[in-house]
């Protein structure tokens, strides 16, 4: 056989045959479950769409509603400030009336195996505030209960607690589940209060659990709720026996947790435009930073100077991070003043031996004081020998950085 032969023949081999169109299976609506009118009597109301039953616990609330000794309805003008803002900070995310506060209650924490039992949808249009609570009839009615929540539709901004770890992928794993029968999820514009918390409070909370930031930042305390852990268990025992009282309770912990989002959100937002005084400097100077650390060099300076002028205590990081800055706008002598209150302040030892470097490049290089360039070598060589909390490697980099310096300003200086 020739090679041109041979040729034609693996062409044919290769051609494929008509793929079969895949069939696609029909959705098979699964029956109401027995209990369903038990549940309608506890206060659920049952909703019938094209893929099955759900439950749906309706709250509504006056803009004057108190919790953690916020109102509601400050939420108006915590929204206007980001909308009017320049977009940089992370809250910057739409108005009042797109705002969507969200939190899930699950059957497990991750995993293909985890349902989402419960999501809870809090909205306001402007004056009064609509919280939608979404209860799983069954397993089997999984899909009809993901697409009643709404979330495939486009344009809310999500706000969450630890939602963009947990709540959002879990979502997202259940709807790839049921992709077939949904339209497509969305991924929306997404505010984490939980990082918001951290960032500001960090150093000052020792635990950063919604429950923990309830009692201390909101002063709310619970009473009588259900620990988050029992609720799988609770929602399984409402769905093999029918009686839905505890769940009931369960979503009572759920509301809370939304409602503690909306106060929150005020919260933090007067907290970073300055409306709100803590009593102490340490959430204003972690402020500072994260502005900063969002390029937002002027609001951060901004922030950290007026710590430095109201506080007299416990200032000295808010004087670490001022240096940066004004060494960034070219403010040497002081930048120097900064960087030397700092280290006087007491800070950790990393940020200690920070500031002394600080202190001697600017005072080899912009300030031409060479003597003190020396010292200040000779401050970090000398706290390096007692130093305790930091490791070997770090100190003997740290040794080498110092001595490096120390060897040229030396012979800058004709030693």
């Amino acid at each position: 056989m020739s090679y041109e032969n041979r040729l034609m023949q693996m062409k044919k081999m290769l051609k494929k045959a008509p793929a079969e169109k895949v069939k696609e299976t029909a959705y098979k609506k699964p029956s109401a479950p027995e209990y369903a009118e038990r549940w309608e009597t506890a206060g659920l109301k049952r909703i019938d769409n094209q893929f099955g039953t759900v439950f749906l616990k309706r709250t509504h609330y006056p803009a004057d509603t108190v919790h953690g000794g916020l109102a509601l309805g400050m939420l108006e003008e915590a929204a206007s400030v980001w909308s009017g803002s320049d977009g940089i900070h992370p809250f910057a995310e739409g108005d009042e009336k797109k705002l969507l506060f969200f939190d899930t209650e699950t059957t497990g924490l991750k995993g293909t195996g985890s349902l989402i039992f419960m999501a809870g949808l809090l909205s306001t249009d402007g004056e009064d505030f609509t919280l939608d609570q979404y209860v799983l009839a069954d397993p089997a009615h999984e899909t009809a209960f993901l697409f009643e929540t709404g979330l495939w539709k486009p344009g809310r901004t999500l706000v969450t607690y630890n939602g963009k770890s947990f709540d959002w992928p879990q979502l997202q794993t259940r709807w790839t589940m049921n992709r077939d029968h949904l339209p497509n999820l969305p991924d929306p514009a997404h505010i984490d209060l939980l990082q918001g918390t951290r960032r500001i409070w960090k150093g000052s909370l020792d635990s950063f659990s919604l429950k923990s930031v309830e009692e201390e930042v909101l002063d709310f305390h619970r009473e009588d709720d259900v620990p988050g852990f029992l609720a799988p268990i609770i929602y399984t025992d409402a769905v093999r026996s029918g009686n839905p009282d505890l769940l009931l309770r369960v979503l009572r912990h759920n509301e809370w947790d939304l409602l503690s989002l909306v106060t929150l959100f005020s919260k933090l937002t007067s907290l970073l435009m300055k409306e709100n005084e803590e009593e102490t400097p340490l959430p204003h100077t972690n402020i500072g930073k994260w502005f900063g650390d969002l390029k937002a060099y002027e609001k951060s300076r901004e922030v950290l100077e007026e710590v430095t002028n109201v506080f007299f205590d416990e200032t000295d990081e808010a004087y670490y991070y001022l240096g940066f800055l004004l060494k960034k706008e070219q403010r040497y002598k002081d930048a120097e003043s900064a960087f030397l209150q700092a280290y006087k302040g007491g800070l950790d030892e990393g940020k200690t031996l920070q500031a002394l470097e600080e202190l001697a490049k600017l005072q080899e290089h912009r300030l031409g004081n060479l003597p003190e360039a020396e010292m200040n070598c000779l401050r970090a060589a000398g706290l390096l020998k007692n130093m305790k909390a930091l490791k070997p490697f770090r100190k003997e980099r740290w040794q080498e950085r110092f001595e490096s310096r120390l060897a040229r300003v030396r012979r800058k200086q004709g030693k």
